[in-house]
């Protein structure tokens, strides 16, 4: 699933960054994936439902179980294990598709928020505790692409900060002027930072920032 990626940076030559990045599915995104999560799971646990209701309406069985409490108990939490080991990866799924974030990095301080259907999460640290930036290679449904990211000691604070089809050198040095962190290796740019994909910029980062 693609996502629109827009990354602002605002006055380059003040002495502290401003960066404003905003990531978010598509409308289309936003609707057909919900869909087609919501009938795949449907496909798969409702007939699972159906069975289940018509082994309960048999006397026979209903008589079988209550002579096995112990039994029943087991059949009954096998049921709901299944049906929550396809219900919970589908619901992370969902929550991505409909999740929005919004990254500001200005005086000094990252700040991020992520918003979906359920939520909304904030959470702030000094640009001070980052380590840099680094560029890695990501690869999805739509292709390769390449991601600048502004690396955290722990994973789940990195940052994405640009998605383009080529971040060149020079690019990525940019970016570390603006912030005043260095350039770090590509084997540095692991982890999670934030939502994944983006709308491929045309012509490299340079159509990303502005």
């Amino acid at each position: 699933m693609q996502q629109d990626t827009e990354v602002a940076t605002v006055s380059a030559e003040a002495p502290l960054p401003l960066i404003t990045l905003q990531r978010r599915n598509s409308e289309f995104n936003r609707i057909s994936g919900p869909l087609l999560m919501a009938t795949f799971a449907a496909a798969i646990v409702l007939p699972q439902i159906g069975l289940a209701a018509y082994a309960l309406a048999s006397p026979d069985f209903r008589q079988a179980l209550a002579a096995r409490p112990v039994a029943a108990l087991e059949l009954a939490a096998a049921f709901a294990f299944w049906i929550w080991l396809v219900c919970w990866p589908l619901r992370k799924i969902f929550i991505a598709l409909t999740s929005d974030r919004l990254v500001d990095i200005r005086d000094g301080e990252v700040t991020v928020v992520d918003k979906n259907f359920l939520s909304t999460r904030v959470w702030r640290l000094p640009l001070v505790t980052y380590e840099g930036v680094a560029v890695r290679v990501r690869t999805s449904v739509s292709g390769t692409h390449q991601e600048a990211l502004l690396v955290h000691p722990d994973p789940w604070r990195s940052v994405i900060l640009a998605t383009a089809e080529r971040i060149g050198r020079a690019e990525a040095l940019e970016l570390c002027r603006v912030l005043g962190l260095p350039l770090l290796p590509t084997g540095r740019a692991s982890g999670a930072g934030g939502p994944a994909g983006g709308q491929l910029a045309q012509g490299g980062l340079g159509a990303v920032c502005m």
